[in-house]
């Protein structure tokens, strides 16, 4: 019970995150909507996902590690074209 639950708790936290990834994706020209992004959330999202990752490894626990190899590398991206998006408006990105 507590596996298949530890599964469904991994999908839906993977999937919370697609709206927003595909969202960003596509407004990451558009630096009003970009400048909605708080810059520190992304880092600490990105860092509880690497944190989760190193967990999930050593502790063998694949609902755990799986999902947060998918999760990790969104939120890292959504803070890449977060960062890209307030240099471009500053100009130091063309």
């Amino acid at each position: 019970m507590s596996l298949a639950l530890g599964w469904l708790v991994g999908v839906i936290d993977v999937a919370q995150f697609v709206p927003h990834a595909r969202r960003t994706v596509a407004k990451r020209h558009d630096w009003l909507a970009m400048s909605g992004l708080s810059v520190w959330t992304w880092t600490i999202a990105t860092t509880q996902g690497l944190a989760w990752i190193v967990y999930g490894a050593a502790n063998h626990l694949l609902p755990i590690l799986l999902p947060n190899l998918v999760i990790t590398p969104v939120c890292a991206g959504i803070l890449a074209l977060r960062l890209a998006a307030g240099a471009s408006r500053h100009g130091f990105i063309e």
